[in-house]
């Protein structure tokens, strides 16, 4: 079925700000979601705060019925022009029984964040065929420089074409090739997490996105082994890996990071590109997942094609 890609957004359009995910755990909670809430009235867009925003349910953003309600309904309301998690963390597993996907595939808009708001990138893209964001989140990040350039190009309809690190740095080849294909995935635990359920992501004939934070290197080891053995990554057509950030070794004798990769990589048919600056960065670039892009791993490029 073909991709709905969302309206764009332009200043003076009205955003929905919701907490799907975990809480803010700050004792100033109220004035830091607030000041994330600035960040957007900067760019020129009237924001809602949803009441999860500001809620706490032990390590979560409100109960589970609540956080779904506020998907549901900023998606429902046809006053609200695009719906923005105010951050990430833990939780949005614990929805996809309660979310309207029906309802929402009926009222397509743009969705942006990042972290554990890849479980609903994926069904987005599954079930409501909606291209989405993978995007910096008000509460998280910094919204200046190069990160914010790539951001509102992405949600005004006018998104890079190629793709640029926003520190320059280029991207490596860790296998030759070239493979075109929708840009699905996000964050490697939660896609993961997310194998052998209903929610699955399919990856046949795409590109798969990965990257992650803080996790020690025998984790991404292993996470990227059960993926190989679920063929995800056999059945995509390439994969980008992002930049792995707050990465440890925990032994002393311990892989690299970059060795995992490599005994990895040896092993797969599709090309395989890395050091793309998206996620769990300061400075990040925002991809249009659910759209065509082209890589060329030998040059490092990503582009975007349709």
């Amino acid at each position: 079925m073909r991709m709905q890609i969302p309206k764009p957004l332009h200043p003076g359009d009205t955003i929905a700000v919701i907490g799907v995910s975990g809480c803010v755990h700050d004792d100033n909670r109220e004035a830091l979601v607030r000041e994330s809430m600035r960040k957007l009235e900067a760019l020129g867009f009237r924001v809602r705060l949803d009441d999860t925003a500001f809620a706490q349910w032990g390590y979560l953003s409100g109960t589970d019925e609540e956080r779904a309600g506020a998907m549901n309904r900023a998606f429902a309301d046809d006053t609200v022009d695009g719906v923005w998690c105010v951050k990430g963390g833990y939780g949005c597993i614990r929805l996809l029984d309660l979310i309207d996907w029906d309802m929402i595939a009926a009222h397509p808009k743009a969705f942006i964040g990042y972290s554990d708001i890849t479980t609903l990138h994926t069904v987005l893209h599954e079930r409501c065929h909606l291209c989405t964001f993978h995007g910096p989140m008000p509460k998280t990040d910094r919204f200046d420089g190069p990160s914010l350039d790539s951001l509102l190009h992405a949600v005004s309809g006018q998104p890079d074409r190629a793709v640029v690190n926003p520190d320059g740095a280029p991207m490596t080849c860790l296998r030759p090739g070239v493979a075109e294909g929708q840009l699905v995935g996000g964050n490697l635990c939660l896609l993961t997490s997310s194998t052998g359920t209903p929610y699955d992501l399919d990856v046949r004939g795409k590109l798969l996105f990965l990257e992650d934070v803080g996790e020690h290197v025998y984790a991404i080891d292993r996470y990227l082994q059960q993926l190989y053995h679920a063929g995800k990554l056999t059945d995509c057509a390439g994969i980008v890996l992002g930049r792995f950030a707050d990465i440890t070794g925990e032994y002393a004798d311990s892989f690299t990071l970059e060795e995992v990769l490599s005994q990895l990589t040896q092993k797969l048919p599709v090309p395989v590109m890395g050091n793309l600056q998206c996620g769990h960065l300061k400075e990040k670039v925002t991809l249009c997942l659910g759209r065509r892009y082209r890589m060329d791993a030998s040059a490092g490029t990503l582009t975007l094609t349709d």
